[in-house]
């Protein structure tokens, strides 16, 4: 199986002003924390693609603060969030908790945690890439989504096929 683009229309348009509370907040805690390799996707371009994939199970491999995995249980999503950073992984649950968003947060590599899920998002460093698709393709089933930036403004959408 191999990874292979698919069109997908992400739905621009007013974002709920509790989803842009929840992602200034996030933001705000995520900024406090030390953490050198730690950046940040753009979470409305995020938003736009979270809004055409209702009622499935979303995973977030490197899921910072929890920005990504809170907007998708606003959504009805299960969201799982994936952590390396043991400090951003506890203080995103946290956050969750406080804001009532049902979604999870695993502290450990995607290289070594597997979740299953029918949308993966992942934001990684350039050099990571194909070790990251590798993973991907070896341990995720046919027909699952991965929703790859590439840059803070830009998302690729591929599906497992």
């Amino acid at each position: 199986m191999k990874l292979r683009p698919i069109s997908i229309d992400p739905q621009d348009g007013p974002v709920p002003q509790a989803v842009v509370q929840w992602i200034e907040q996030a933001g705000d805690v995520g900024k406090r924390i030390d953490c050198f390799d730690y950046i940040p996707s753009n979470p409305y371009v995020l938003y736009s693609y979270l809004t055409t994939i209702r009622g499935r199970k979303y995973c977030e491999w490197g899921s910072g603060i929890g920005i990504g995995i809170g907007m998708a249980a606003s959504l009805g999503l299960k969201a799982t969030g994936i952590e390396l950073n043991s400090e951003l992984a506890a203080r995103s649950s946290e956050l969750l908790n406080e804001h009532s968003l049902n979604a999870t947060v695993i502290n450990g590599s995607y290289h070594e945690c597997h979740v299953p899920a029918d949308v993966v998002y992942v934001y990684c460093w350039p050099g990571e890439v194909n070790e990251m698709r590798e993973r991907f393709e070896a341990t995720m089933p046919q027909g699952t989504w991965l929703l790859l930036a590439e840059g803070a403004e830009r998302i690729t959408p591929l599906i497992l096929w």
